[in-house]
């Protein structure tokens, strides 16, 4: 039986109308799910745009499965969670693996600061500590060179300044009387043979006598002396053969000495030598020539200049310094020798080279980072190779040109071990399983969740981040301006810095990091001032907290005395 053809045209048309109707009801209205036939994959930053309606820049994105994106807030319809807010404008400025965007209101808490990497020459300015000593190149011995006994000393104790040609002692000879008789017969002989053929013979004679009586060091006037008085003395005198002062006198009256004994160690303290301990890591810097300026700590108004004029080349295997030597005037003999002194040497300037703060480097053991700013609250943590150090500025070897911006301070804040992005994934505020990684991380405060919503009521307007309450500064002193705040760090190459300036009678609360393993300095303590050995636990900053009473120099070292550092407290 053969329906009719009207009846066959009815039921189609019914199954086309149920089909759009179907097709029009399964269409969603503001959302992306995704297609059972093909791979799920989140949107191209150019597809982002898309779904900005309202054209503020931002769309909200389910962390977990990234294809799920609105233009207002909400909930992720397949897992619950809060969608994130992002930037169009960032996913459309995708930076290399490893940068941080951190949002202005961060940045502000943290207290960041930015400075431009200059080239520059390093001038470094090295202060230590120093000896004043007497100059070995003006040391004058006393020596007979005969056997006698002193029968007058003029000079008697140490200390005594004299001057060359003045009397030290009167000595008696037998040797030297005998000499002196030999040698006026020799002369009479002269004069009584004077015109005969045996006239030169005597003359011989006469010459080998005073000879001996030049080289006992009998002077040309002692001996005109003896040629008109005739007679030989008992005594011959001993005079200062130069000016200066007496350091040692090993004689009394009627002793009797030896040919090459020493009775008198003569010093010219006109000028003196300034023996400078310099640290091993600073020897780079002190060459022969470069000016230094000399204070002394019991006069701080004097001020002496000098030159070095000559670095030894041994090492003290204990202190780990070496030492440089001035020259330093001594106009009126104000100077001592053995006082303590404090030097201030003026280093070479070295060629221009990209140089940033010492604060503004991370090392992480035996590498060195820092953190560059690329504008608009973009980070990204560069490797460098570090160079000579002073003045508070580092020079950058490789990787940096000069000019570009880096952070200053907080750095540690924004990325340290956080450049690989394992720690700053906990600021996205949710889990990414099963998500395509952004290749930028973006760390800003939590926008605040909507409130559940009722079926059929209109989503909440957009949440805009709220700045924190900013944080004070840093300040080189607490609240107390009498304390003294100091941080001291233990890298690889040991103490930085390796010598500490404070002022006395106040506390001092120092800060002390441990930031490698590959040294023995796991503790620190201060001998002399009867702290420690205190452990340094890797990465954890330990406190201390002391008062220093007097002024001078102290030193700090590692638990073994391996690593050493200088404290300089000055009279306050």
């Amino acid at each position: 039986m053969r329906l009719p053809l009207w009846i066959i045209a009815g039921v189609l048309g019914l199954l086309l109308i149920a089909y759009a109707t179907y097709a029009l009801l399964r269409t969603p209205a503001t959302s992306t799910t995704p297609d059972t036939s093909t791979t799920a994959q989140a949107p191209s930053p150019q597809g982002l745009a898309a779904f900005d309606l309202d054209g503020d820049g931002i769309v909200y994105q389910d962390p977990m499965h990234p294809w799920i994106v609105q233009d207002a807030p909400g909930k992720a319809p397949d897992c619950g969670m809060d969608l994130v807010p992002v930037s169009v404008h960032e996913a459309l400025n995708q930076e290399a693996e490893g940068t941080v965007r951190i949002d202005p209101a961060m940045l502000q808490n943290f207290g960041v600061r930015l400075t431009t990497v200059e080239v520059a020459p390093l001038a470094p300015t090295v202060r230590t500590t120093a000896r004043l000593e007497v100059n070995e190149q003006q040391l004058v011995a006393v020596s007979p060179k005969i056997e006698g006994w002193v029968e007058r000393l003029y000079v008697d104790y140490e200390g005594a300044r004299v001057r060359k040609g003045d009397p030290l002692l009167e000595l008696y000879s037998p040797a030297l009387v005998s000499t002196q008789e030999e040698y006026l017969l020799a002369l009479r002989n002269v004069q009584q043979l004077a015109g005969t053929p045996a006239q030169t013979d005597a003359q011989r004679l006469l010459e080998a006598a005073r000879r001996r009586l030049l080289f006992w060091d009998i002077t040309a006037e002692q001996i005109r002396q003896l040629e008109t008085s005739g007679q030989a003395r008992k005594t011959l005198t001993l005079y200062a053969p130069a000016s200066g002062t007496v350091l040692r006198k090993e004689v009394v009256e009627g002793q009797q000495v030896q040919p090459g004994q020493t009775l008198f160690v003569l010093a010219d303290l006109s000028t003196l030598w300034l023996q400078v301990d310099v640290y091993e890591h600073d020897l780079s810097w002190i060459k022969p020539g470069i000016t230094a300026e000399i204070t002394l700590p019991y006069d701080p108004t004097v001020r002496l200049q000098g030159r070095v004029d000559y670095i030894y080349d041994t090492l003290n295997p204990e202190t780990r310094t070496a030492r440089a030597r001035i020259v330093v005037p001594n106009p009126g003999l104000r100077l001592k020798p053995g006082m303590y002194a404090l030097a201030t040497l003026q280093g070479q300037p070295t060629p221009p080279r990209p140089r940033i703060p010492t604060e503004a480097l991370v090392r992480y053991g035996a590498e060195a980072w820092v953190i560059l700013a690329l504008g608009e609250g973009r980070f990204r943590p560069v490797r460098v190779q570090p160079g000579l150090e002073a003045q508070g500025y580092v020079q950058i070897l490789e990787g940096l040109q000069g000019g570009e911006q880096i952070v200053a301070r907080a750095q540690f804040l924004i990325d340290s071990e956080a450049r690989l992005k394992q720690a700053l994934a906990a600021f996205m505020g949710g889990h990414q399983h099963g998500a395509t990684p952004a290749p930028e991380t973006q760390l800003q405060p939590s926008p605040r969740a909507p409130e559940h919503q009722e079926h059929g009521t209109s989503p909440a307007p957009k949440t805009q981040p709220q700045p924190l309450p900013r944080m004070p500064e840093h300040q080189g002193h607490s609240a107390n301006q009498d304390t003294t705040v100091v941080s001291l760090r233990i890298d690889a190459n040991g103490f930085v810095p390796s010598r500490i300036e404070v002022p006395s009678g106040r506390p001092v609360r120092l800060t002390v990091t441990r930031t490698t393993d590959q040294t023995c300095a796991t503790a620190i303590q201060f001998p002399e001032l009867g702290i420690g050995p205190v452990d340094l636990p890797l990465h954890q900053p330990v406190t201390l907290t002391f008062t220093p009473a007097r002024a001078g120099a102290y030193l700090f070292t590692c638990g073994m005395n391996m690593l050493k550092g200088t404290l300089l407290v000055h009279a306050n």
